[in-house]
């Protein structure tokens, strides 16, 4: 080690995690932009909507708008793929905040659709762009004793974006709204620009000086070279696997193989097709209409505020509780209140009841939904992901997974609309079928997929293997 990196000013021989905490700090700008781009969706489409819309719109072309993000979202990991191990996970980074401030400037300045469409388009790239590569950076760059903060930070920070965008939309023209929320992405550009690349990323450039003074940068450290040979031996073994083969045709060669996709497969199933992503992207307007408890924008904001509680108790939950028991009971919970929402309206538009004071039923399973999906479903996916998959198809499989997922999102979000407003079913028959798809998808995954805490990685695999 040279002598003008040991006497760097931002080494010292007990180490700082500073540049750690300010890599994270920084991701979570983006992370809360792209809380923005899902939170827009619910009130902007009360907005779009109203009789003194900016912009003339059909139900149709509403749902189109929120598919369309999806559709993004699809394409997204196939840039990822091509650019990633090319430009590096911070150049991916700041490449990710081109898209999303393009179409904050686009919807500033919106006068038809089409406008539109082309603006959340981008928005849905920047989110699969971020949700693919953040969860990369974050790892490569933190120190065991701060990846799990990190990753924590940035899921919660990604639904107070959702909340802010949920108490604040109401108050605010579309482009108003839009202007904000561009000013908070060039503020992201900004500061990313001066954090470090990953050092897993400059050692496979056989860029190992770089990566070294990026190490020490990052731990605060004069000596990093026992972290350093980790990192080589890691990519080491990864090009011996890479050398084996790594292509789509090894993640349908084994069982335990097709038994992780099909599980993964059925939690993104449940979030498309269970009640929560409607919830999500539609509950001004599912909840317009029922207002002798709370209105519309208040229930919207509960939901929001739900959304960052559940996220806070999952944290705690997961490891103390293990998978199988949350999955278990988070499906059910969510089965009975997509019941319990579908046969309310079954009650008011199929049977006409006055169903006006029972109205809180709606509102309360729509909470306990919620905040079921993010504490007992969504952290249980995330986690299981890095568990279930072989190490081998681990990148083709998270790819596949996204491209599958904004598949399903983008069906999830034309199905509401569809069968709700255009054919004018009403709310009821969305919900019901939610309610059987859950309980479904509960029993496959409660089938398929093993229970994984306390168990190293290859007695996971031969559990799935049976």
């Amino acid at each position: 080690m040279s002598a003008d990196v040991q006497g760097r000013k931002y080494t010292s021989p007990d180490g700082s995690k500073t540049w750690e905490y300010l890599a994270i700090s920084t991701c979570s700008i983006m992370s809360c932009c792209m809380g923005f781009v899902i939170g827009w969706n619910s009130p902007s489409i009360v907005i779009l909507m109203s009789e003194d819309s900016p912009i003339p719109v059909t139900a149709s072309s509403v749902s189109t708008l929120v598919a369309i993000v999806a559709f993004g979202h699809m394409l997204a990991p196939l840039i990822n793929t091509l650019i990633v191990d090319k430009f590096g996970r911070k150049n991916t980074l700041l490449l990710n905040g081109l898209p999303v401030i393009v179409s904050w400037s686009l919807i500033v300045i919106a006068s038809s659709i089409w406008e539109l469409y082309v603006a959340r388009f981008l928005a849905g790239v920047s989110l699969g762009l971020f949700i693919c590569v953040f969860p990369m950076y974050i790892g490569e760059i933190s120190s065991p004793e701060t990846r799990g903060i990190g990753g924590s930070a940035l899921t919660i920070i990604y639904n107070m974006g959702i909340l802010l965008t949920f108490a604040i939309a109401p108050y605010l023209s579309l482009s108003s709204m839009a202007g904000g929320f561009l000013a908070v992405s060039v503020a992201f550009v900004i500061t990313f620009w001066f954090m470090p690349e990953s050092p897993y990323f400059l050692a496979m450039s056989d860029r190992t000086d770089e990566a070294e003074e990026v190490l020490e940068k990052l731990r605060g450290k004069t000596d990093v070279s026992e972290e350093l040979q980790a990192i080589a031996d890691f990519l080491s073994r990864r090009e011996k696997e890479s050398a084996k083969g790594r292509g789509l045709r090894n993640m349908f060669a084994s069982r335990a193989n097709l038994k992780a996709l099909l599980s993964i497969t059925m939690f993104s199933t449940i979030q498309y097709f269970g009640g929560f992503f409607a919830i999500q992207a539609y509950s001004q307007l599912i909840f317009k209409s029922i207002s002798n408890v709370l209105s519309d924008y208040v229930i919207n904001v509960v939901i929001g505020v739900t959304q960052v509680i559940s996220t806070l108790v999952a944290t705690l939950l997961v490891d103390k509780f293990g998978r199988k028991p949350l999955i278990l009971v988070a499906g059910v919970s969510i089965s009975i209140c997509n019941l319990a929402i579908g046969l309310y309206f079954f009650a008011e538009e199929y049977m006409h009841q006055d169903v006006l004071s029972l109205s809180w039923i709606p509102f309360v399973a729509s909470i306990v939904l919620v905040f079921m999906f993010n504490s007992g479903i969504l952290c249980v996916q995330v986690i299981l992901m890095s568990e279930i998959f072989a190490t081998e198809i681990k990148a083709v499989s998270t790819c596949a997974f996204s491209m599958i997922a904004g598949f399903l999102a983008t069906l999830g979000t034309k199905f509401y609309v569809w069968v709700a407003i255009t054919l004018s079913y009403g709310h009821s028959l969305p919900f019901l079928f939610y309610f059987a798809v859950v309980a479904a998808c509960t029993a496959i995954i409660l089938r398929v997929t093993p229970e994984t805490k306390g168990k190293r990685f290859a007695e996971i695999q031969l559990e799935l293997m049976k």
